[in-house]
This record gives structure tokens, sequence and C-alpha cells, in this order.
């Protein structure tokens, strides 16, 4: 592992939560063989700059706060090369389920008028809500 690619390591891994696998990537796609990213990414770890349970916690938390679906924070997380297990880790660790996140949605950030159902749920759809959860939200916001 050479120096400039630990320092390169460190560098990318300090403005933001990073998982191991976009931090080979991004080392790899500057020129760094794939191997010495590998060392330099494992040299990170050990110093406890990327840890991937923590970036997908941290990144499930913000997806749920932005109002997604589990299944769109699981494809979402995949994405940034996280193992199944350390996925499904940080979805355990929400709690809401994806109904109660819907719901909270709906209850909370709704522009009360300006949604027609069909819209509200194209836009839940677009978090990656699912049909039976998405018809029960909105027989829920019709509720007087």
């Amino acid at each position: 592992m050479s120096a400039d690619a630990l320092a390169l390591a460190v560098r990318y891994t300090r403005t933001r939560v990073r998982s191991a696998h976009e931090a080979v990537t991004h080392l790899h796609r500057r020129g760094i063989p794939l191997g010495a990213a590998q060392r330099a990414v494992a040299r990170t770890q050990a110093l406890g700059l990327v840890d991937d349970r923590a970036c997908a916690r941290l990144w499930a938390e913000h997806w749920a706060r932005q109002g997604y679906a589990s299944e769109a924070i699981r494809k979402k997380l995949f994405v940034k090369g996280l193992a199944m297990a350390v996925v499904e880790g940080a979805l355990a660790s929400l709690g809401a389920d994806d109904l109660a996140r819907a719901r909270w949605l709906i209850a909370s950030r709704r522009p009360r008028g300006r949604f027609t159902p069909a819209r509200l749920s194209r836009w839940l759809a677009g978090r990656g809500f699912d049909e039976e959860t998405i018809e029960h939200v909105l027989s829920y916001a019709e509720e007087p």
C-alpha cells in the first residue's frame, strides 16, 4: 500500500460517511491499483474512518427521515456496496415500519388541499411504498 493511496482514502472518507466499497471504487477510479486500494481502505477501517455498519445505519436513518420506504432504502444501501446482513441490520434499527412512515409522511408533509389522491399515490410510489400501503394510507388520509 502506498502512502498516496492511504492519503487519498483518508481525504475521501473525511468528506462524508462512505462504505468500504465506495472508497475502494473511488481510489481505483483515481488510478490506484485495486490491491493497493483495498489495502488502503482496510487501513482506514482499522483506524475507524470507514465503518460499513455505521454507514448503513446513518444513511438508512437519513432516507427514512426523507420519507422513503424500506425497499427503496434497501436498494440505495445496496448501491453503496453494503452487504445484505449490514443492510438488514440498518433497516431493523429504524424501528418504524413502512405503514407508519407513510402515515407520518401524509400527516406531516402533505400540503393541505394541494394533492389529489392520484398525485399522493404517485408521490408515495416514487418513494418506494407498495400498492397495499399506499391504498391503506390514502384511505386513512381521507378520514375526517
